[in-house]
């Protein structure tokens, strides 16, 4: 019997070498293979991943069947030019629509006439039932979550409530053997889940629209998926857990992942989503990752630490007594955490933003804070009509905002983000200045800029960090002469690109590589760059704060001495202040007493071939590990030698 042909598409942009395998299609193909009627009756000839030219992808689909479309913020209008060309070609194939980017309704549906059906929530369940309706052993306008047409117009059924977790590995079921064959080059990176669901129900994501409780996958499949990614050399293993060390078994789960990496070397890095009410579970499960070189960093999320932004989004955050705790302990153990806010949720204003990024400092967040525009997603609560009208919300609609790409000169086909730039109580230029605020701060505080200028005068009452973040843009706003001028000119650029619908919160630029950067990887990378004449214009402002002037200069020795360069070498050098144990307490949340003792500063060699590799190890894969600065290195390079290693 001639088999009817399917083929999937998940694609995506290219990374460099980085890729990602597209587990979603494995992951439904894989359940609805194994039901023997599907089986018998269709083949899996393809499953593209790659963003390619359309007149490529339609050079090798032949004759088929059914085409399905993983549909995510980055390929939505790909997926439908692709899906129309199909249809134009092959008019009797089954056009099928799926994922996050398919918009609750039948919407789709009136503006797409080639496609013929849309799948809502979980996939693998109506997948499946769909392929069988198409061979009559099912009737497909009883299928749960699908969105078809009829003789009486558009139906759209409501979702199923998912029970199912036992399904096939895609990995162990070789869906993705085809694919690492032809792509030997490629870095790849996996997706495991060991949990599906979300107890959180925050309006901004589109997990809340899922109504389905938390199910465990089977340790057994858990395990077998990750020997597989562990013996075919996969680079980077990602969880797709909403909540990862909620449960006891995690740390269980950490341990394989572990013996995995002893034993191949691989996977190299292991990050997800962690449990937001961070536990000493999750505590136990960084610790590992830590001590196995593993670990991408530890969530410690809030979104937002203003209490009328909770409300309006349905989250609740950890006591800042327990984060403060917390922050103490992974500091103490060396662990790289990472909180992330969200700028743009109904509620927030200018003055709140800064006052909780200023909070979080001073709990002790000073490994990295990432700052996320607030995107708006057709299938979160916050996408729904009447949620946006109630908080007024104002949408950009630019083109995607998608950072670490490679900036293309030409797109074929142009993909679209949505930000919200305006709330009841933020304005359009609230929203300017939000941004160029939380970009500085990243930039020169987490990523090593400022940062221990701004520590110093702290600890020693001689600032808030609020004050130092805010007046150093003041001092340079419009300064266009100056390093810092012309770079902040740069940022709000493009957030008027942003606000005209014309661009993104991205910069490329050429002296690091065809990259869209984000903001304050731009402004860290800028300031860099020009070190030595930004650190002579910032004199005078950093005078203005009243430091002993002995002080004064040897820690702007200091400040600059520990900032990366692409080709220094190893290399020490002797202060008269101890300012790495002062720091360190400062850090770690102490008040600290700046000794003034000969100190030998260490600074390790990483030397790299050019600014484009600089930036994308430091200012793009350093940050959550708290590597980006040598002062990490430079405590370990101390402990070690005063242990007498």
């Amino acid at each position: 019997m001639l088999k009817r042909k399917i083929y999937f598409l998940q694609v995506n942009y290219s990374y460099g070498k980085a890729a990602h395998i597209p587990y979603t299609a494995g992951q439904i193909s894989a359940y609805a293979f194994a039901d023997s009627a599907v089986a018998e009756n269709y083949s899996l000839e393809r499953i593209f991943f790659l963003r390619e030219s359309v007149d490529r992808i339609l050079e090798k689909i032949d004759n088929p069947s059914v085409v399905a479309f993983s549909t995510y913020i980055w390929n939505c209008n790909f997926n439908k030019e692709v899906a129309r060309r199909i249809k134009e070609k092959y008019p009797e194939c089954t056009v099928i629509f799926g994922g996050h980017h398919v918009a609750p309704g039948g919407g789709m549906l009136e503006e797409c006439p080639y496609i013929d059906y849309l799948l809502h929530g979980e996939g693998e369940v109506i997948f499946r039932s769909l392929l069988r309706a198409l061979i009559g052993l099912e009737d497909a306008s009883e299928i749960p979550g699908i969105s078809m047409r009829t003789k009486d117009g558009i139906l759209t059924n409501p979702e199923m409530i998912s029970t199912e977790c036992d399904f096939p590995s895609p990995y162990t079921g070789g869906y993705f053997d085809t694919i690492l064959a032809e792509n030997p080059d490629k870095e790849f990176m996996a997706l495991i889940e060991t949990s599906r669901g979300c107890p959180n129900s925050c309006a901004y994501c589109d997990w809340s629209s899922m109504k389905s409780k938390i199910r465990k996958f089977p340790l057994e499949r858990v395990y077998g998926d990750i020997d597989w990614i562990s013996s075919h050399k996969i680079y980077g293993l990602g969880g797709g857990d909403s909540n990862f060390g909620m449960f006891s078994r995690d740390s269980e789960i950490t341990d394989k992942i572990v013996e995995a990496k002893k034993k191949t070397g691989y996977p190299v890095k292991f990050q997800t989503s962690y449990e937001k009410n961070s536990s000493k579970n999750v505590f136990d499960i960084g610790m590992k990752l830590e001590k196995n070189g593993l670990s991408k960093g530890i969530t410690l999320s809030f979104q937002s630490m203003n209490d009328e932004v909770l409300k309006n989004i349905g989250r609740q955050n950890i006591s800042t007594e327990f984060f403060s705790e917390l922050m103490r302990l992974y500091n103490e153990a060396g662990v790289a955490t990472y909180t992330e806010l969200i700028l743009g949720l109904p509620g927030e204003t200018k003055d709140s933003l800064v006052d909780s990024v200023d909070k979080l400092l001073e709990l002790g967040q000073h490994n990295a804070i990432y700052i996320h525009n607030c995107e708006w997603l057709p299938c979160a609560i916050m996408g729904q009509k009447d949620y946006v009208e109630k908080y007024k919300i104002g949408i950009s609609h630019i083109p995607l905002n998608q950072p670490h790409r490679e900036a293309d000169d030409v797109e074929e086909i142009l993909e679209e983000s949505s930000i919200v730039t305006s709330t009841y109580s933020m304005t359009t230029d609230d929203w300017k200045k939000m941004n160029i605020f939380s970009a500085v701060v990243q930039a020169c505080h987490h990523m090593g800029i400022l940062e221990f200028f701004a520590l110093y005068l702290y600890n020693e009452g001689l600032s808030t960090y609020k004050n130092f973040y805010c007046s150093f843009i003041d001092n340079f706003y419009n300064k266009t002469e100056t390093v810092a001028g012309r770079t902040i000119a740069v940022i709000e650029k493009q957030l008027d690109a942003v606000l005209s619908e014309t661009g993104t919160p991205t910069v490329c630029d050429d002296r690091f590589g065809k990259v869209l950067w984000l903001l304050e990887e731009y402004i860290f990378l800028s300031f860099t760059y020009d070190a030595e004449i930004f650190y002579a214009e910032v004199r005078e402002f950093l005078l203005g704060f009243g430091i002993d002037a002995d002080i004064f200069e040897a820690l702007m020795h200091f400040q600059k001495s520990i900032i990366r360069q692409p080709f220094s070498e190893e290399t020490l050098f002797v202060s008269d202040y101890d300012f790495i144990s002062y720091f360190e307490k400062c850090i770690d949340g102490d008040k600290a007493v700046l000794k003034k003792e000969k100190n030998t500063v260490y600074l390790d060699a990483q030397r790299y071939d050019s600014w484009e590799r600089f930036a994308r190890i430091t200012a793009w894969f350093s940050r959550k590990e708290g590597t980006v600065t040598h002062f990490k290195q430079a405590i370990l390079k101390r402990r070690s030698s005063e242990n007498g290693q």
